[in-house]
């Protein structure tokens, strides 16, 4: 599917997307999760992309049709999102809509598409199962017989001892040993230099080696990209955890204006400035 990019891959969507070595790469990692045992040789694959990714600025999630299957898979490394299911629906809907021709839509003859699996690759610090389930009918208003149902499989991939699938899959493993180092060594002030102390570290180590060696300045510009996404949704949180704390102040202030109270005890409780509480009280004469 041709596409303009409008957005940086993460390092995870390169490694087992759009790297050379990427192809191979997803085969081992999805041989892995799915228990399958799949040869290079012996499968058809195909990359599927669309011009807008689950994330607006970055793209962490990597899709693939292998032997008329179609596998995303989202990659994680804070919270797992409740929504996934939903935002997948959204993903592969877009993904079929690029498969089906618009005039084979309206044909009475059945498309066949490629049946869609869903995972997301937990590599976080939170404890979490081995796996779970997340599906989209536990968004609904009531539980009942719909139809209509996505399942995304959550397998967490932080700590091999608690799931075997990083030990099954060496280029996992080495992705997370790798995102590891680059926590580790992160520096805010000076996020380009910790990044390219991390790559160094881990090539010395034998860690995605020949992936980093190759890539470095690539891989230093996709951790700035993802790290900028990290702090810009950091920021949006506070920002809006902010606007929701003065919301609430600015109501317990009115009923207490409700109350006769002094403007002047009103400001020190709630902590909103003195001429914030008169503009509330002139509003309410």
């Amino acid at each position: 599917m041709a596409f303009r990019k409008k957005y940086k891959d993460s390092v995870f969507t390169d490694l087992f997307g759009s790297d050379r070595d990427g192809k191979k790469n997803f085969l081992e990692l999805y041989n892995a999760l799915a228990g399958t045992d799949f040869k290079l040789e012996e499968v058809s694959l195909e990359r599927k992309v669309i011009e807008q990714a689950l994330y607006k600025t970055f793209n962490n999630d990597v899709s693939w049709e292998i032997n008329g299957k179609l596998i995303v898979l989202v990659e994680h490394q804070s919270t797992v999102n409740g929504n996934m299911p939903f935002r997948c629906l959204e993903y592969v809907t877009r993904i079929y809509e690029g498969i089906v021709p618009i005039r084979k839509r309206y044909a009475e003859k059945v498309y066949k598409i490629p049946n869609p699996d869903f995972y997301v690759v937990y590599v976080g610090k939170d404890k979490l199962p081995p796996e779970e389930e997340l599906r989209l009918s536990d968004a609904f208003y009531e539980k009942d017989d719909s139809k209509l149902e996505l399942v995304v499989k959550v397998k967490n991939c932080s700590d091999s001892k608690m799931l075997p699938i990083s030990r099954n899959c060496d280029i996992l493993k080495e992705y997370c040993q790798f995102i590891e180092i680059v926590e580790h060594t992160y520096n805010n002030r000076f996020p380009k230099s910790s990044f390219k102390k991390a790559i160094e570290k881990a090539i010395s180590q034998g860690i995605l080696s020949d992936y980093l060696d190759r890539k470095s300045r690539e891989v230093i510009n996709m951790l700035c990209a993802k790290y900028d996404y990290k702090m810009d949704i950091a920021v949006k949180q506070e920002e809006a955890f902010e606007r929701g704390e003065e919301h609430k102040a600015r109501e317990t202030a009115k009923s207490f204006l409700k109350e006769n109270i002094p403007i002047e005890i009103i400001a020190r409780c709630v902590g909103l400035p003195l001429e914030e509480v008169k503009k509330l009280a002139e509003e309410d004469l």
